[in-house]
């Protein structure tokens, strides 16, 4: 989850079989031993003995769920094998219509990203244009952000108390809320029955996620899923508190029935200007639709090679999207 603010405002063909990661042949150089796919691991959801600990443990603190949900060791962690494909100089061929996401181009003017002050004033706008122009959405209201600076191994190590997640990536394959839940969350904040939201009644609205890079990734690259591979049955629903919200639902992915049905892109060392725009919900779409979710499964993952790079710096900011 992104930290909590009260301000509204043509590639090659994949193998047919998933390469051994830790096999480097002769003549490859690190760090990315094909141009076109890192071959590699991710964690999907597993049922264990025991369900995750946020559901059944209230004796932990907040910063102990986090370490039990977000750690690689989770018993509730499927750690499976997968080739996710590099799409940097294709990003024109994935679209928010077809896939659920698109790379945009965003040229931000922010000068201190731990300000946020500044980033509510300079970034939210800017964010704020992007959507409009790729989503066509009439308004806008940015209502989460976060910027993730740390590795997950210092992340776990800090105390996260009082924020919404750990400073650090996030490997565990997940889409945010359900399309209930979205909209539970856009009635709360928005109140579109209040006096003077008359213009915002009886919309379809939507829930983007912006993510971007601070500074050119080399480490912990976020990968997204092409909504139309993930089945209802790969859905395992999920609960967590959010500060003023309260209880969320969202979705861990399972392990897909058939080996590499789900469909993973990335952008290898993904620039500043190139945001990932994804759907987290949208009920133009949720809305009868036969699919318990229409979201952009995502995580991020460990591209072999580049394990001793500097952490990732990226920010994140979710937003409504009213139409």
């Amino acid at each position: 989850m992104a930290a909590q603010t009260q301000t509204l405002t043509g590639a090659s063909k994949p193998s047919d079989t998933l390469h051994d990661v830790d096999v480097i042949r002769v003549g490859e150089s690190r760090p990315y031993p094909d141009p076109h796919f890192s071959f590699t691991h991710v964690n999907y959801f597993k049922d264990a003995d025991a369900a995750p600990p946020d559901q059944l443990n209230s004796t932990l603190s907040e910063h102990e769920l986090r370490i039990a949900r977000r750690g690689d060791d989770s018993p509730n962690v499927a750690r499976t094998r997968v080739q996710i494909r590099n799409i940097q100089g294709a990003t024109s061929e994935y679209s928010i219509a077809e896939h659920g996401f698109k790379v945009g181009h965003l040229d931000s003017k922010m000068k201190n990203w731990r300000d946020d002050d500044e980033l509510k004033e300079v970034f939210f706008s800017e964010v704020d244009a992007l959507l409009k122009k790729e989503t066509g959405a009439r308004w806008t209201f940015q209502y989460e952000h976060h910027v993730r600076t740390a590795t997950l191994e210092e992340a776990l190590t800090k105390d996260s108390k009082g924020a919404v997640d750990i400073n650090g990536p996030v490997r565990r394959v997940h889409i945010d809320e359900s399309p209930k839940s979205g909209l539970n969350e856009y009635n709360h904040y928005i109140r579109p029955n209040d006096p003077g939201n008359e213009h915002l009644r009886g919309r379809h609205v939507a829930i983007f996620n912006i993510w971007k890079p601070i500074k050119t990734v080399q480490r912990d690259p976020l990968c997204l899923c092409d909504a139309r591979s993930i089945q209802d049955e790969d859905l395992q629903s999920g609960k967590v508190q959010v500060p003023n919200v309260g209880e969320i639902e969202n979705f861990s992915i399972r392990p897909p029935k058939v080996t590499g049905a789900h469909e993973f892109v990335y952008v290898r060392e993904q620039r500043p200007n190139q945001a990932l725009i994804f759907r987290i919900m949208d009920t133009r779409i949720d809305q009868g639709a036969a699919k318990r979710s229409c979201g952009v499964a995502h995580t991020s993952f460990v591209d072999p090679g580049t394990e001793t790079a500097p952490p990732r710096e990226s920010v994140e900011v979710r937003s409504f999207c009213v139409f």
